[in-house]
């Protein structure tokens, strides 16, 4: 982790009264080499030194703190850096096996924005959150997919 990520982390904190500690920062690191959104589950599970209690109140305390927000995909949903701390992005998620893909897609941005302008909008913040088949998963026919079910 950069000393700047820790820095920005520790004056979040700090700001409303918090410090530092041990379960937030391993947290964060975890979240921070993450490949993307992360299930509460996974994260527990990556934090076996950690009791599963402050896992909880961490990650709820990075919510409330926006240090960290939630990537729904129908009811169930991961956990992400917020744009504080990782570039914007949005998700694609596969409606099979779950994987999430992070898409960071200057087309896509110049199209949002395109269209703020032409409805006269003032965009202040946006989602995108695309779900379908994973290159792994489109490759199995409908039959394939109803019997992992």
């Amino acid at each position: 982790m950069s000393h700047e990520a820790r820095d920005k982390l520790r004056v979040i904190l700090g700001q409303k009264g918090y410090s530092l500690t041990k379960p937030r920062l391993k947290t964060f690191s975890l979240l921070q080499r993450a490949d993307g959104p992360q299930t509460t589950t996974e994260i527990i599970g990556q934090l076996r030194d950690i009791d599963k209690v402050s896992v909880y109140r961490t990650l709820n305390l990075f919510s409330e703190l926006g240090i960290t927000h939630r990537v729904w995909n129908g009811f169930k949903s991961k956990i992400d850096l917020s744009e504080e701390f990782s570039p914007h992005h949005h998700h694609f998620t596969c409606i099979n096996c779950g994987a999430v893909t992070v898409l960071k897609s200057d087309n896509l941005e110049a199209s949002l924005h395109e269209l703020e302008r032409d409805l006269g909008f003032n965009l202040r913040q946006h989602s995108v959150e695309l779900s379908g088949y994973c290159a792994n998963c489109k490759h199995l026919n409908a039959r394939d997919l109803y019997q992992l079910v």
